[in-house]
């Protein structure tokens, strides 16, 4: 029985695809060219978008009215001629995979396709004239979203995870990292002051959350780490919990001379999550920790027994 499914729904083929648009959009970026470089993105999305609801199934990307695709899409081909999803079914359907994948994203996502059908199928010219500032940090913030589906980091999207990646590829994926956190950030502010309409009850929250007990949100980290503690929130000025990865400790130079049982002791750790106990905000990883305003790495003082060497010669 064949099994193998149409490269228009299996997963793998979608995503490497969309790599290869990708690259051409960045090389027009950087060449200038700045509507085919949207034109090159706004493709590599949506094939993006078609790998990632194909991870949960590649019917999911067939055209339900074209029962051919389906059969292909199942791995039980009965003709060359196979149908997709429309970018609006497409991108319905991620929103309810991914509760990250919210109508702002499904809107600019739907709005980009919208453009490129205009700049394929008629005579406008939507991507011409239009700054990279108008779209980019909105593009890249989808991109992540999507990539989170599949558990794929961005630099694996660009080829900047490749031991040879060009110098430029490694500095396009650090300025969408950086686009990515910041409409990341927006995004959470905008939800909380759209959930909490009174100031009065935003600054109570805030304040309430100045008193929370790091470790014990453990439950809202997605890493296992090391220590915990509290930092300002970039988005909502609340408290939130970063958690982090110990890479050294020494022996403080603040000790309680009056207590010799007792010593103290500096731990520090590498920051690798955040998560706001107030908008909610959240951060994985080291690179989209250094890409915000919070401390690449945290420290606290452990108070420990101090232990003595062994007497010897007096038993």
């Amino acid at each position: 029985m064949n099994k193998r499914i149409s490269l228009a729904f299996a997963g793998e083929a979608l995503f490497s695809k969309s790599k290869i648009y990708m690259a051409r959009g960045l090389r027009a970026k950087n060449e200038g060219v700045l509507d085919e470089y949207q034109l090159w993105a706004s493709l590599a999305l949506e094939l993006l978008a078609k790998s990632s609801l194909s991870t949960i199934h590649p019917a999911l990307v067939a055209d339900p009215t074209h029962y051919q695709s389906l059969f292909s899409a199942c791995g039980h081909p009965l003709s060359p001629d196979v149908k997709t999803i429309t970018a609006k079914t497409l991108f319905e359907r991620l929103s309810h995979i991914s509760k990250d994948f919210d109508k702002r994203i499904q809107k600019f996502c739907e709005q980009q396709a919208l453009r490129r059908n205009s700049e394929i199928h008629s005579g406008e010219s939507p991507f011409s004239g239009m700054s990279p500032d108008a779209w980019e940090a909105k593009f890249w913030h989808a991109a992540y979203t999507l990539l989170d589906i599949q558990a794929k980091e961005l630099e694996q999207w660009l080829g900047a995870d490749e031991a040879q990646a060009p110098k430029q590829l490694l500095v396009d994926a650090r300025k969408a990292i950086s686009m990515m956190v910041q409409t990341k950030i927006g995004h959470a502010l905008e939800d909380f002051e759209s959930t909490h309409k009174s100031e009065k009850r935003r600054e109570e929250l805030i304040e309430a959350s100045k008193k929370a007990r790091p470790w014990g949100h453990y439950d809202k980290f997605d890493y296992l780490v090391d220590g915990y503690g509290l930092h300002e929130c970039p988005a909502c000025s609340g408290m939130g919990v970063i958690g982090g990865t110990q890479y050294d400790e020494e022996i403080s130079d603040d000790q309680d001379l009056d207590d010799p049982f007792t010593e103290y002791v500096d731990i520090t750790y590498a920051t690798e999550e955040f998560a706001c106990l107030v908008c909610g905000l959240h951060f994985h990883g080291a690179q989209e920790i250094n890409a915000s305003s919070l401390p690449g790495e945290f420290y606290e003082t452990e108070e420990r027994e101090r232990e003595f060497e062994p007497d010897y010669g007096n038993d």
